[in-house]
C-alpha cells in the first residue's frame, strides 16, 4: 500500500475494479488499519522505549540512559515526556580530550504528539 495515495483514488480503483461500492470513510478506516499493521501503533512503539532503555544499558555499559516520564518516575511506565542517551565511548572521548568537532541539530516531530528532537553530535579525530 502507498501512504502517500489519496483516498479519492484509492476508492475509484476500489470501485472500478472490483465493483465493490464502499464510502470514502470506509475506505478511511481501512488506510489507517493497513498502515497501522504495517508500521505499528504509536502506543505499541512508546511502550518499546523501555525495554530499548534496558538493553542499551546492559549492551553498554557506563553509557547514561535517561528515560523521564511525565511525572519524573524514571522506571514506571507512565506518560513519556523525553529520552537521552550517552554512548560510554563518546564520554571517554569527550573526557580523553577528543572533541574537535562539536554539531548541534534539531527538528520539530510530525505525528499526533508533536515535540522535538536535539541532537548534539562530534567527530572524533584525535
Amino acid at each position: 500500500m502507498n501512504p502517500t495515495w489519496p483516498l479519492s483514488a484509492f476508492h475509484k480503483k476500489v470501485v472500478n475494479d472490483w465493483n465493490c461500492h464502499v464510502s470514502i470513510h470506509a475506505i478511511g478506516r481501512a488506510k489507517r488499519k493497513a498502515l497501522e499493521k504495517i508500521n505499528g501503533n504509536y502506543a505499541e512503539q512508546y511502550s518499546k522505549l523501555w525495554d530499548y532503555a534496558s538493553e542499551l544499558t546492559k549492551a553498554m555499559p557506563g553509557s547514561t540512559v535517561l528515560l523521564m516520564t511525565e511525572d519524573g518516575e524514571a522506571e514506571e511506565r507512565k506518560k513519556f515526556k523525553r529520552f537521552c542517551i550517552c554512548f560510554a565511548p563518546i564520554k571517554q572521548g569527550f573526557k580523553s580530550g577528543c572533541r574537535p568537532l562539536i554539531g548541534l541539530d534539531g527538528c520539530h516531530l510530525k505525528g499526533p504528539y508533536g515535540g522535538q528532537l536535539l541532537t548534539a553530535s562530534c567527530g572524533v579525530r584525535c
